[in-house]
């Protein structure tokens, strides 16, 4: 479906699909932005108040993005609308050195859907 819809937006040729374990090709990689859309774990997460960054699997989302950094300096992540949006900031200021940070709400048909979190110089 991303090649598609690459392809629907005109931007195929400015991407590098890769398809595998994200954790197992990590080393492997080098890029400009990770962008990270990881499990919530089910529809369960609807149910939550305050979803916390360590139920993302199969690892926490502090792991996760230590893993992205290795790739790119720069980083998006597709959350649940109720992801705790603190914990979601810490990233950037325990990122050394700390980086700009910038969270949008993602709407469909006025309902909150998701929200995506930029860190570094993503050009939000």
């Amino acid at each position: 479906m991303a090649v598609n819809n690459a392809k629907i937006y005109g931007v195929e040729k400015y991407i590098d699909f890769v398809v595998g374990d994200f954790l197992q090709l990590a080393p492997s990689l080098k890029g400009n932005v990770v962008f990270l859309s990881p499990p919530w774990g089910g529809p369960s997460y609807k149910k939550m108040e305050n979803f916390t960054l360590n139920l993302l699997k199969p690892v926490d989302g502090y792991s996760l993005f230590q893993v992205a950094q290795t790739i790119a300096p720069n980083i998006i992540m597709f959350l649940p609308r109720n992801v705790d949006v603190c914990q979601v900031e810490e990233l950037s200021w325990l990122s050394s050195p700390p980086l700009n940070f910038e969270i949008e709400e993602n709407y469909v048909r006025g309902f909150l859907k998701g929200v995506t979190a930029y860190f570094g110089n993503t050009g939000y």
